[in-house]
């Protein structure tokens, strides 16, 4: 058991990497924009669970981490693992801030979740 969890760590990370290579040669032959890149101190990159607070708000309903990790990819471009994301926000959710969580890696945002 503990072998096919390392295989699929090492999958994922194998899948991460394919797809920024995949990303690299499409700007390279012009199908993909180039992100422009900004000088230091201009605006600031939103963290995982910004990100992820703007989905669900968008969303409207829980959100497995699985589905926001999909949905961080489609609407932010973010590459992140499942992992990341779930520890992100289950942190949160133990502080009873933002968010809450209402199944096992499912999240929803707390009414009236400001900050």
């Amino acid at each position: 058991m503990e072998r096919e969890a390392e295989d699929r760590r090492i999958l994922r990370v194998m899948g991460t990497v394919l797809e920024l290579q995949l990303l690299a040669v499409r700007q390279a032959l012009g199908e993909e924009e180039v992100p422009r890149t900004r000088r230091r101190g201009m605006t600031r990159r939103r963290s995982v669970v910004d990100q992820c607070l703007v989905i669900l708000a968008a969303e409207r309903r829980p959100l497995h981490v699985n589905e926001l990790v999909r949905l961080l990819r489609e609407r932010e471009g973010r590459v992140t693992d499942r992992d990341t994301v779930s520890s992100a926000l289950a942190k949160k959710a133990r502080e009873g801030v933002l968010v809450r969580q209402c199944a096992p890696a499912t999240f929803a945002l707390l009414k009236g979740g400001k900050r």
